[in-house]
């Protein structure tokens, strides 16, 4: 068994439809990230600590009642598996949640049936952390954060309003007026996306006539859109000399950004054409910039 930040879930249970909140999801969620997709063979019993539960998810120390009561909802709010020919499957997350007392811990085992779609995976799945999940609040921004991930390396995922609706199961109030769909799900998943996560989304409407009847999401992966930036801004001002802090460096170009989405590795090249390299916060590069623009 594993201990670590990283989910992997086969794409039918990332499409599947279910209606949770987002600490329950992010229950789920944690309880996957304990097993490993690849290796393991069989589902097991695994260890949540609620202390765990408390710093992942942020919610405060003291809420055992909370935890244990949200655990026993989650017995009673099964997912549907969509298949061909109109098929479908339906499951509970898990076959048994135990809650011991005396030492603040869960111990889950998911639901047989659920095995094909998270263990001994090998084509078909999306792998992302957990991290990113843990900030956002709204669950609808968890679910559409999965869908795109899916897509990913395509930059694009098309919905069908209808299709999204029923994916994540949205009140009947957010089918009949788009407008609240739009305001109470997707800006605030395209806000959440694109300020916690891996990813920056934007998202264009397709009418017919005067109705709204599909979604393109675009989608850029942080790093892709922090080198693409740079480089537009340090081609704009290739003329101007950046200077790196006092030395007589100048930035020449921008390889990659590190693990944190908000670093850069940069190249610099002295008046000898020696060519070193540096890590940079992208507002310290975007300042040089500045400055080299206004000189």
């Amino acid at each position: 068994m594993k201990k670590s930040m990283i989910v992997t879930q086969d794409f039918n249970l990332i499409n599947a439809k279910y209606k949770l909140t987002s600490l329950e999801m992010k229950f789920i969620l944690n309880a996957i990230s304990h097993l490993d997709s690849k290796t393991d063979v069989a589902l097991q019993e695994y260890e949540i600590k609620v202390s765990e539960l408390e710093e992942k998810m942020q919610i405060g120390k003291g809420q055992h009642t909370r935890l244990k009561q949200f655990a026993k909802r989650l017995m009673s709010k099964p997912l549907v598996i969509d298949k061909d020919n109109n098929d479908f499957e339906v499951y509970n997350w898990f076959s048994r949640i135990r809650y011991v007392n005396n030492e603040a811990k869960f111990l889950v085992r998911f639901e047989e049936g659920l095995k094909p779609y998270l263990l001994e995976l090998k084509e078909r799945f999306v792998t992302y952390n957990l991290k990113y999940i843990l900030p956002m609040a709204s669950m609808y921004s968890v679910r559409i954060y999965q869908l795109l991930k899916e897509y990913e390396k395509l930059k694009k995922r098309y919905f069908m309003i209808e299709e999204l609706q029923e994916m994540l199961q949205v009140p009947k109030s957010y089918k009949k007026k788009f407008n609240d769909f739009k305001k109470k799900v997707l800006d605030v998943a395209v806000k959440e996306i694109n300020e916690h996560t891996d990813i920056n989304i934007s998202i264009e409407e397709k009418k017919d006539g005067r109705k709204v009847v599909q979604l393109i999401f675009r989608i850029t992966k942080v790093e892709d859109k922090n080198i693409e930036d740079a480089k537009i801004n340090l081609q704009r001002f290739k003329k101007k000399k950046i200077y790196y802090s006092n030395e007589n460096r100048i930035i020449s170009n921008v390889i990659k950004s590190t693990e944190n989405k908000n670093y850069l590795v940069v190249q610099m090249v002295d008046e000898d054409y020696n060519v070193t390299t540096a890590e940079f916060h992208i507002t310290q590069l975007e300042k040089m910039i500045e400055y080299a623009q206004g000189k």
